[in-house]
């Protein structure tokens, strides 16, 4: 080979390389992170970040978008509809997640959970790992699967991945101090139920299906099995069936609600004659005005309140 052939093999060679390296880079993915800064105490957000400055995936670009308060993780969501990513991960409690699937209903792309909260219902329902570490390998390497999304109108139209409630778990969240919430954790809510059990005043309300209306002074309607503080309300729930699991506490009794919710937080619901459960794709919920109602943890508002499903709209990263 000539000095002149061989260097403008070399050329050619180069600028193969480059094509090659520019090809990658366009191909790269893009992981973009809603980040909750305060969520479990802060911990998580700075584990995140930490991993996002030693980056070890080369074929991934990543962007940490951190919330600023209340609501503002669905508007980042809202926004990146025009500049979507190939995965959204979510680095906080129930409460972001639920933010996010209200604001985005049907998104473009996959969402992806990074546990940071206090309960972590969702995190447990799908069976992920509670470290957000481990939790960001299976955001970059898991299946997505569509599940179904409640559709929770009142006075303003919410969406809910777990569940929605009416009687004494809203009254529990009302009761629940966001300051003392992040500096405890669970216990947070362990110490309202107790003082909640007290207090609570047995209003009833009307729980209506296309089979049967029920009087109730405490409901739950389910797109879950789990829900907060490891208690099982609703095991037969499935979040792609297609179908919600309504839970109804018809009992003024405050040793009844005691006896129910132990037998709950031990993961094996009793079925008493005060309890009664149904399945439905919609549910009318109507009573005295003023009484709140809960979805995914968060009060989103008050009576009257009509519930239904979206079957299969959004999509959730889920363990391979």
């Amino acid at each position: 080979m000539t000095l002149h052939a061989g260097a403008a093999f070399l050329s050619a060679f180069s600028e193969i390389q480059s094509a090659t390296c520019d090809l990658q880079s366009a191909l790269g993915m893009k992981l973009a992170i809603i980040a909750n800064p305060v969520a479990g105490r802060g911990r998580p957000y700075r584990k995140v970040t930490y991993r996002a400055r030693h980056w070890p995936h080369s074929a991934w670009e990543v962007e940490i978008l951190p919330t600023r308060g209340p609501g503002h993780a669905g508007e980042i969501a809202f926004e990146l509809l025009s500049r979507p990513p190939d995965v959204l991960a979510v680095c906080g409690g129930d409460g972001t997640v639920h933010e996010v699937a209200s604001r985005v209903p049907n998104p473009p792309f996959p969402v992806a959970l990074l546990p940071a909260g206090t309960s972590n219902v969702l995190a447990r329902e799908l069976g992920l790992p509670l470290d957000p570490w481990r939790a960001l390998d299976i955001a970059l390497a898991g299946i997505v699967r569509r599940v179904d999304l409640g559709v929770l109108s009142a006075r303003t139209e919410r969406r809910f991945l777990l569940m929605t409630g009416v009687g004494f778990d809203a009254y529990v969240a009302a009761k629940v101090r966001p300051r003392f919430k992040n500096a405890v954790g669970i216990a947070s809510y362990y110490l309202a139920t107790t003082q909640c059990l007290l207090s609570y005043p047995f209003t009833q309300f009307q729980v209506v299906t296309d089979r049967a209306g029920v009087s109730a002074t405490s409901c739950i309607v389910a797109n879950a099995k789990g829900y907060g503080g490891g208690l099982v309300l609703t095991p037969g729930a499935d979040m792609r069936d297609g179908i919600l699991d309504i839970l109804t506490l018809q009992t003024r009794s405050r040793l009844d609600y005691l006896k129910f919710l132990f037998w709950a937080w031990r993961g094996s619901p009793r079925h008493y004659p005060w309890v009664g459960s149904q399945r439905a794709r919609a549910v009318k919920i109507e009573g005295p005005r003023g009484l709140w109602v809960q979805a995914d943890g968060e009060l989103v508002g008050t009576l009257p309140l009509d519930i239904s499903l979206s079957p299969s709209v959004f999509p959730l990263v889920f363990p391979a």
